[in-house]
């Protein structure tokens, strides 16, 4: 009975269920901050997909403040001289102020003398200047540039900055290539399969990701299709897809769909009835003369031109292809390196390597492409570098036939 009144006394322990409930939640909570720390380093290190060519297209303006111009007070006329009362000399004239001479030259001054002056004193913006000779490269191998209206030196310090300027504008223009179409005779696409790739991205911080890609290739033979892929994580970070046929010099496409990662989808068109191609991202027409690429069907033209005149691949070869991206069309030069040796997941192989340099307008800086002619000239491995220095590599894994 004591014992009966007691226990009714004691003070009931709260239960452990709810214990546990609060230590699940904190626990979840600190996973799911985790996982969000964890999400945001992997999203910074794929951001190199969308910031290589950020300042393609912005427009800076300043505006500038006019100066005024400050004019100089005018100069009291000189008192005319008096001959001297006793000697009847007339006293010499006081020599010019510099101000004096910059105004109003003397008559007996050098040419030399006076460039020299209107070099270290600037001259009114009212002043009208003479347009700069032009250079014996303009003029026909009889002319010689007339003088008669200025002096020899007053014309030196322009041909000295043309002739400075010269060598810059001869070194930036490189020779002229022989386009693919005049060097191959014939095109023969490889055979309809889906590649599947490792992907690794690299940035030029040092940072790498990993990640997958796949290559759609199917064709009936008359007409073709091209979807490439690129994931890491859950993300798509580029994806593209050509669209063609096929005529008489090899590929011909006729649409081109790009998606980049943090981008909105851009089309390129190619209309071969009318002879040009534009763009979804630009209001500008190209005019187009056959045989022009896209960033998605370049890769499969040159393994066709391999395949269907093999003979033409000679290490060191140059040669140039016509590629259209999302904006614009440019020139871009291919070089084939050489022959090479690839360890695959089936074996060994031998590839031709081909070093391509995209046009000044690309965001590309350089393609690496190895094409396989025992596999079909499938490409085994492709190597893109942009202008920012971030890479992206791509090694074969497995071809399965389509």
């Amino acid at each position: 009975m004591l014992a009966s009144s007691a226990s009714e006394h004691l003070p009931v322990r709260p239960s452990r269920r709810w214990s546990l409930v609060v230590v699940m939640l904190l626990l979840t909570l600190l996973a799911h901050l985790l996982a969000l720390h964890w999400l945001n380093e992997q999203l910074q290190s794929i951001a190199f997909f969308d910031d290589d060519d950020n300042d393609d297209h912005a427009i800076s303006v300043s505006l500038l403040r006019p100066q005024s111009q400050q004019v100089p007070p005018p100069r009291k006329p000189a008192a005319p001289t008096k001959p001297n009362a006793l000697t009847g000399e007339t006293p010499p004239k006081p020599r010019a102020t510099p101000a004096e001479v910059v105004d109003k030259p003397a008559p007996s001054q050098s040419p030399s003398s006076e460039v020299a002056v209107k070099a270290a004193v600037p001259e009114p913006a009212s002043t009208t200047t003479a347009p700069a000779p032009t250079t014996s490269s303009a003029l026909p191998a009889d002319s010689t540039p007339s003088t008669a209206t200025e002096p020899q030196a007053s014309a030196e310090p322009p041909a000295t900055a043309t002739a400075a300027a010269a060598p810059e504008v001869a070194g930036s223009q490189e020779a002229a290539l022989p386009n693919v179409n005049a060097l191959f005779d014939k095109a023969n696409p490889p055979p309809p399969a889906e590649l599947r790739f490792s992907a690794v991205g690299m940035r030029k911080d040092g940072r790498s990701l990993s990640g997958s890609g796949t290559m759609q290739w199917r064709h009936d033979g008359q007409r073709y299709s091209l979807e490439t892929e690129i994931t890491a994580l859950l993300f798509t970070l580029a994806k593209n897809r050509s669209e063609g046929e096929f005529g008489s010099l090899g590929i011909a496409p006729n649409l081109y769909v790009e998606k980049r990662f943090g981008r909105s989808e851009t089309n390129t068109h190619f209309q071969h009835q009318s002879k040009l191609i534009s763009f979804s991202a630009s209001t500008a027409t190209i005019p187009s003369n056959g045989g022009e690429q896209d960033r998605g069907s370049w890769i499969w033209q040159l393994a066709s031109l391999g395949r269907g005149d093999p003979g033409k691949f000679e290490p060191g070869l140059n040669m140039e292809m016509l590629v259209a991206s999302a904006r614009g069309v440019d020139a871009w030069r291919i070089k084939i390196s050489g022959k090479e040796n690839l360890k695959l997941p089936d074996g060994e192989v031998t590839t031709w390597r081909l070093s391509v340099i995209p046009g000044a307008q690309s965001f590309d800086k350089q393609f690496d492409l190895w094409l396989a002619p025992d596999r079909y000239w499938y490409p085994v491995r492709l190597l893109h570098e942009d202008k920012n220095g971030n890479r992206v590599e791509l090694s074969l894994i497995k071809i399965s036939a389509k």
